[in-house]
Parts: C-alpha cells; sequence; structure tokens
C-alpha cells in the first residue's frame, strides 16, 4: 500500500512517547502535534520506505516535552507499511544513543 493520505503517529523512544499526525504525499511528509512541527521526505519501493523527518518545537510548553530531550532533530527512518498502517525505526543525528520507533494509522485517504 502506497504511503498517502492522513496518518495518527505514535512514536517513542527510551525517554517518552508521544503522539501527533503527519500528512504523506508524493513523497513529503508535513505535520505535528500541539508544540511539535513535522516536515521531511520518504522514498517507497514495495511496502519498504526510508525518509528523514525533522521536528522543531512551535510552541514553548513545559508541559509537553521532546521525545529526544531536545528541541530540534532530524530523523533517518526506515520501515515498512501494512495496509493502513507504517512501521518505522530510526535514529536522531542530534540524540544518536536513542532509538526510534512509530506506527503510523491511517485516519484517511
Amino acid at each position: 500500500m502506497l504511503l498517502k493520505g492522513l496518518y495518527k503517529v505514535e512514536f517513542e523512544t527510551p525517554r517518552r512517547k508521544a503522539v501527533g499526525v503527519v500528512f504523506a504525499s508524493d513523497g513529503r511528509l508535513h505535520g505535528g502535534s500541539s508544540a511539535f512541527a513535522y516536515i521531511g521526505a520518504f522514498e517507497q519501493s514495495g511496502q519498504t520506505i526510508h525518509g528523514t523527518i525533522t521536528a522543531r518545537r512551535h510552541t514553548v510548553d513545559p508541559a509537553i516535552q521532546s521525545v529526544f530531550g531536545v528541541d530540534d532533530v532530524r530523523v533517518d527512518f526506515h520501515g515498512s507499511t501494512i495496509g493502513d498502517y507504517a512501521q518505522v525505526e530510526g535514529v536522531a543525528a542530534q540524540a544518536p544513543s536513542l532509538g526510534f520507533k512509530a506506527v503510523l494509522t491511517r485516519i484517511s485517504g
């Protein structure tokens, strides 16, 4: 299944978990949460995907902490799509010792 549409994204590192939304279209990713914006790109071959996404804080809220412990990160990821879902994992250049995992669930095509 092609990664395309609006997705709920649940992601985590060993530090914490978080949730946001991301819109995938034509190899581009755009989304965010109440404190962070996500912008990136991906390539897909069959069910395999890989890409890069940047997360940047847009609202200062001490109650919402970054899963990486820093407010501006670039994550290189890889994974696969399965029907209306995608699973990815990766590493942030700014926190290379923390593994990153995410599950994307399609909300709308």
